[in-house]
């Protein structure tokens, strides 16, 4: 019987490739410390490897600065991996958490707040759909108080498949929270110069 989000062969049937949680070490700075499934086949999924292309992603999905905000929503591209030319798309969903809060405290939390981010990452850029989804369940996830508590992860990565593959995907859905009104009124002038960049842009 074949798992609710992948196909036949093991590739993922859906547009997510991945969920993973950075979380920021006292020591170590910005890590993965879980990503399911695995960012490099046969790791466990709580490696800290990272394929050489997506070394920068803990940086990306826990960006500098981010312990000045109780919750934020980040935005950011991957390289491809192996060669296939096809861009990664993360969403990542970040909060933060007193240490005294939480049920289960790792010998490794030595500060008074604990900073992590919840990753999707796509290989379709459905922003606003992925985003509303994973708020929820970022929430949720904190709202447990012990981050051992996986299973909504791996959850979370099985109903996106099953819910946003195949032919599941029409009309305005795609577009949730994206705004052309937003845009212009956050850039101005600036938005013909991201359309020239966009025309620019290297085709695969």
């Amino acid at each position: 019987m074949e798992k609710a989000g992948r196909g036949g062969d093991g590739a993922p049937r859906g547009p997510v490739l991945h969920i993973v949680v950075v979380g920021f070490h006292h020591k170590k700075g910005c890590q993965v410390e879980f990503s399911y499934p695995p960012l490099i086949p046969g790791e466990g999924h709580d490696s800290h490897t990272l394929p050489e292309e997506w070394k920068y992603l803990p940086f990306l999905a826990l960006p500098d600065g981010a312990h000045n905000y109780q919750e934020d929503t980040v935005f950011f591209h991957l390289p491809p991996r192996n060669g296939n030319g096809a861009t990664v798309y993360g969403i990542s969903c970040y909060r933060q958490i007193e240490a005294k809060a939480l049920k289960v405290r790792q010998a490794d939390v030595t500060r008074e707040t604990v900073q992590k981010s919840v990753c999707v990452l796509s290989k379709l850029p459905l922003y606003g759909l992925l985003q509303a989804k994973l708020q929820l369940i970022t929430h949720a996830y904190f709202e447990e108080k012990d981050f051992s508590q996986i299973s909504i992860l791996k959850e979370l990565y099985e109903h996106m498949n099953s819910s946003l593959g195949g032919t599941s995907l029409e009309g305005s859905q795609v577009y949730l929270g994206l705004s052309p009104r937003d845009l212009v009124l956050h850039f101005r002038h600036k938005v013909l110069i991201l359309f020239k960049l966009i025309l620019l842009e290297k085709k695969a």
